[in-house]
């Protein structure tokens, strides 16, 4: 209960001062919530907080620091349907250096992507649109979550141990799609669409130099004009549930209850193509068919943590405002505010 005061009256600041000044942060610390405006009010809410703080963020863009420190960072979301009254949150990339572990963002749209330069353990990125590739680098980081997220990227980084890539809208219009995770990477219940294709002395695949993972459940979609070219250089992973539009079996990975040929255009409600849309409709058009290892259905509203309509982030989510631009003859003034609590 007193956590979902906090969430309240956090809400209730940032609405206020959207209405009647400027873009204001809300950084909670010890009990004690600031409010940070000017021309960076997310770096001077990051610089003043301390490990296992949290930041609140409005509609808006904004600059971000380089992280750090360990700390919790919550936008309003990046989905049309759910941001119509503050908008997005709308970050201008992210790098991660040492020190940020356990650090936790959701409800943002991260524009040029994210990188690390440092190991960076424990990080959970969620339900986040990132527009850019995710980059490991060489950083032998660990216990990476990258969960319900809409993905226009890749995502690669040999050095990475125990990754969780799972329920993820995948989708990359060239190059690999997500290429060279090894160290026991858990791959699941996310929609994967690459365009795998030979030119001249170059080829790209959808997944490219996987080694010693475990791959499950996903819808992994060649939309190339090479069908052969869903993956290469991948060895030694168990593929299990999976569903794709060809059939990339072989003897250098274990092969068990997965769909091979199934056309693209039948495995979906409403299926645009290889570029993300929001009026795109993931719900599988036979979901009783197509079961995954949970014994639910495959792709992003199978598995254990599925999509979540809207993307909405875990935190009270303002659904509606009204706030009258002058006070009342008694000096009252109206103010109408839905916030819809949120079970994960």
């Amino acid at each position: 209960m007193k956590t979902m005061k906090l969430f309240l009256t956090v809400f209730l600041l940032l609405v206020f001062t959207q209405s009647y000044s400027q873009r204001k942060i809300a950084l909670h610390s010890n009990g004690s919530t600031t409010l940070f405006g000017g021309e960076t009010p997310y770096v001077d809410a990051y610089n003043a907080a301390q490990n296992g703080d949290t930041i609140y963020l409005p509609g808006g863009q904004f600059t971000a620091p380089h992280i750090s420190k360990h700390v919790v960072v919550f936008g309003v979301g990046h989905n049309p349907d759910s941001t119509t009254v503050q908008g997005e949150t709308i970050i201008n990339g992210f790098n991660f250096n040492a020190g940020s572990a356990k650090s936790h963002f959701e409800g943002l749209k991260i524009t040029s992507g994210i990188t690390w330069s440092s190991i960076a353990d424990s990080i959970v990125i969620k339900r986040c649109n990132i527009t850019g590739n995710i980059s490991f680098s060489s950083y032998a980081s660990k216990a990476i979550q990258i969960t319900e997220n809409v993905i226009a990227g890749s995502i690669s980084g040999a050095s990475v141990i125990n990754t969780d890539i799972a329920n993820n809208i995948i989708k990359r219009n060239g190059n690999n799609v997500i290429s060279s995770i090894k160290n026991n990477a858990w791959i699941h219940n996310n929609i994967i669409v690459g365009r795998g294709y030979v030119l001249s002395y170059v080829a790209y695949f959808v997944l490219f130099g996987i080694t010693d993972c475990l791959i499950e459940n996903n819808i992994i979609l060649n939309e190339g004009t090479s069908p052969a070219n869903i993956m290469s250089t991948t060895s030694n992973n168990t593929f299990r549930n999976n569903l794709f539009n060809g059939n990339p079996s072989d003897l250098i990975n274990i092969w068990e209850n997965n769909y091979f040929d199934i056309a693209s255009s039948s495995i979906f409600n409403n299926y645009i193509g290889m570029n993300f849309d929001y009026a795109e409709d993931y719900h599988l058009v036979d979901p009783a068919t197509y079961i995954g290892t949970t014994s639910n259905e495959v792709g992003v509203y199978g598995g254990y943590t599925p999509f979540k309509e809207g993307a909405v982030p875990s935190n009270p989510h303002l659904r509606f405002k009204s706030i009258s631009t002058q006070t009342n003859a008694s000096g009252e003034l109206n103010v109408n505010i839905s916030v819809g609590a949120q079970d994960n």
